[in-house]
């Protein structure tokens, strides 16, 4: 090995001559041993100058030294090496072992998972032959439930007493007839349904005739007047109304007998009720008004008992003030007249009372009976041809209709000889009240009955108010006397009472109907007061006439509290302030009706100096003489004329109000006519208008 290593590195000798100086380690190592140009060993021993040779020999011989230390170093251990074989070996034979040991648990392995698989396979088979069990056990459970019916209910429905428990099994049973109904055809051909159907149907046909027994006599009770009906329909009809719903789903036919008969014994149970009231009420009648209670229908001309043409004396209201006949519309939760209290204290009451009185207790009842046919005879399961509500309105119809006729006919028997127009509006305000309270209740079966009424009404009322202007007429057309009464008429107060009263019955109705006929009505009294002071000769007391009529009629308007804002009171305001107008201008005719007509003559002229000085003279000449006491003449003459202290004062202040008016014109004429002819030289001074205001002013509070 040494002869080699010399061999091969004994060209480097030449090559790396250490004369030459320019040896390249670098450029020997990557062209001459290309495959060591990367050790770092050989670039080190290279790139140094080391010898070579003698680098091989000691590398030569660190080799030998390692491979006797690793020979020693053997033979040391070679006992333990012998072991170690010897373990080895063992441990070959161990794991041959648990090599058959393993290749036999994966030969069990396979067929432990082929038998779950198979188990699985099973269990799965089984999950859904259970779910499938499942599914037919509630089918079968639902069609068991629906068509199986206890013995003991079959027992109770067929020869048990009709009571609390009986209603129980009849639920149960209708629920399989429900159900045999919705399911016969989807299971017709199951046995259970084909034994049970026949079945079902015979206990139907029993349960309906033991029903149909029991409510006929329950409703056989009713027939007795001493009976109250609305008790036992709460504590016995509706609390077994199932019974009737069964017969009205289950067996039709008889459901219409039980109705017919319901319907014709309540039918006479409610008539003969109403009747009865109906003749306690009219004992009760008070009569307020008859024919001769006319607004223009003269004391005088009222014939007594015996005809005669005596002043009647009447034991009765004011036909034409309402008071408090009113309180009825307004009364807080209003009770029926109580027959047995009122015939005792002999409470004779107006017609409108009794009215109110019977219509609410045909609006309880009513009421009452549409509520218990809701719910009794209108079965919410029922196949009808009609709704519930129309069931329900036919069947209220057919009882009730007798009764709402004997209201009518109360009604009627009114109106045939009544004059009293304001009963009559309180009668239609009454049925207004029932109409907004019948709808309130929900209760639309009266809405027919209220419209009838109406019918009666209105036209009633029309030809009452149309009787009053008729009177009226006449009054306008009979000849006036030349000497009049200044006060009012027993006409103007009777009117005014009479507006008042309507006016206020119309408050939050606004009825046209009542509007116009108090149009017409005021028309025509208006038409009167003139006629009756256009017929005096004395044009004086006729204008006082007509102020101390439109004042009083305006007096009873504003005590029952209305304003300017009605048409009635604007009318009349304006009538009256007319009238007074025509009266301040005849005053002062009557005592300055010289300064009236120079002032008026003298404005025509359209040249101031065509206005006579001579006129001027005597008119400031007469004025200054008398203004005083004809001042006082007209106060005199208002005072006697007028006892209405407003009315006194108005008329005072407009009359001389005229007066200054007057008067300014003329001091404004005497003082041009005056400049224009340079002074006032020769010419009567007139008295100063501040001088005539303050002697007006001293009149201020006469009244």
């Amino acid at each position: 090995m040494p002869e080699d290593a010399d061999t091969v590195f004994a060209g480097f000798d030449t090559i790396n001559d250490p004369d030459d100086g320019q040896t390249d380690g670098g450029y020997i190592a990557e062209q001459l041993l290309p495959d060591t140009a990367n050790d770092e060993l050989v670039k080190h021993v290279l790139t140094k100058g080391v010898d070579l040779q003698q680098y091989v020999r000691e590398i030569e011989h660190e080799l030998q030294t390692l491979e006797e230390e690793q020979l020693s170093s053997y033979e040391e251990h070679e006992g333990a090496l012998l072991e170690l074989n010897t373990e080895i070996g063992g441990c070959d034979e161990v794991l041959a072992e648990m090599e058959k040991l393993l290749v036999n648990f994966k030969s069990s392995l396979g067929t432990i998972n082929s038998e779950i698989q198979t188990l699985q396979s099973d269990s799965l088979s089984m999950s859904q032959r259970l779910k499938n069990r499942v599914v037919a056990e509630k089918q079968l459970s639902k069609i068991i439930q629906g068509v199986v019916l206890a013995p003991d209910a079959v027992k109770t429905i067929c020869d048990g007493e009709v009571n609390e428990k009986y209603l129980e099994c009849l639920i149960e049973v209708n629920k399989k007839i429900a159900y045999m109904r919705v399911h016969g055809k989807q299971h017709h051909k199951l046995r259970a349904f084909q034994e049970v159907q026949p079945e079902l149907d015979r206990l139907r046909l029993k349960a309906s005739s033991r029903v149909r027994e029991f409510l006929l006599d329950k409703i056989n009770s009713l027939r007795s007047l001493n009976t109250n009906a609305h008790v036992l329909q709460s504590s016995v009809f509706l609390k077994y109304r199932f019974f009737n719903h069964f017969l009205i789903e289950r067996h039709p036919e008889a459901a219409v007998e039980v109705r017919d008969t319901y319907i014709h014994i309540m039918r006479q149970y409610y008539v003969e009720h109403f009747e009865t009231y109906q003749h306690g009420l009219i004992k009760l009648e008070r009569v307020v008004a008859d024919k001769s209670d006319a607004i223009g229908m003269e004391e005088s001309n009222k014939l007594s008992l015996f005809g005669s043409t005596k002043t009647v004396a009447r034991d009765k209201p004011n036909v034409f003030n309402l008071g408090t006949r009113a309180e009825i519309l307004g009364a807080e939760n209003p009770r029926a007249i109580v027959l047995s209290i009122a015939s005792e204290t002999n409470d004779k009451r107006p017609f409108e009372d009794l009215f109110r009185s019977f219509n609410l207790a045909l609006a309880d009842n009513a009421t009452a009976e549409y509520e218990f046919i809701m719910q009794f005879f209108v079965s919410p399961k029922a196949r009808q041809k009609i709704t519930g509500s129309d069931m329900a309105r036919m069947v209220f119809g057919h009882i009730f209709e007798p009764s709402i006729h004997v209201g009518e006919q109360l009604l009627k028997l009114y109106l045939e000889s009544t004059y009293d127009a304001l009963g009559v509006l309180l009668c239609i305000r009454v049925m207004a009240q029932l109409a907004s309270e019948l709808q309130r209740r929900q209760v639309p079966a009266l809405d027919s009955y209220v419209n009838s009424m109406n019918m009666h009404l209105w036209p009633r009322f029309q030809a009452i108010l149309d009787s009053h202007i008729e009177s009226v007429k006449r009054l306008a057309s009979l000849r006036t006397k030349a000497k009049i009464d200044t006060q009012p008429p027993a006409t103007v107060r009777r009117y005014a009472e009479l507006t008042s009263s309507l006016l206020r019955l119309n408050v939050g109705y606004n009825t046209h109907v009542v509007a116009l006929s108090l149009a017409r009505l005021r028309a025509e009294v208006q038409a009167y007061l003139t006629h009756v002071a256009e017929g005096s000769t004395d044009k004086h007391a006729g204008l006082v006439f007509l102020i101390n009529s439109h004042d009083l009629i305006l007096t009873v308007l504003f005590e029952n509290g209305f304003t300017e804002r009605e048409e009635e009171v604007s009318s009349w305001k304006q009538e009256l302030s007319t009238t007074v107008l025509e009266f301040a201008e005849l005053q002062l005719e009557a005592h300055f009706g010289y300064l009236k007509q120079f002032v008026v003559d003298a404005e025509q002229q359209s040249d101031i100096g065509q206005i006579s000085s001579d006129g001027l003279n005597h008119v400031a000449s007469m004025f200054n003489k008398e203004w005083r006491a004809e001042i006082s003449a007209i106060n005199s003459a208002i005072l006697q004329s007028f006892s209405n202290f407003r009315t006194g004062t108005e008329i005072l202040h407009a009359v001389l109000g005229q007066l200054i008016v007057y008067y300014t014109r003329f001091h404004s004429l005497f003082d041009k006519r005056v400049a224009r002819r340079g002074g006032a030289g020769g010419v009567c001074q007139p008295v100063g208008v501040q001088n005539v205001m303050v002697e007006i002013k001293k009149y201020r509070n006469n009244f």
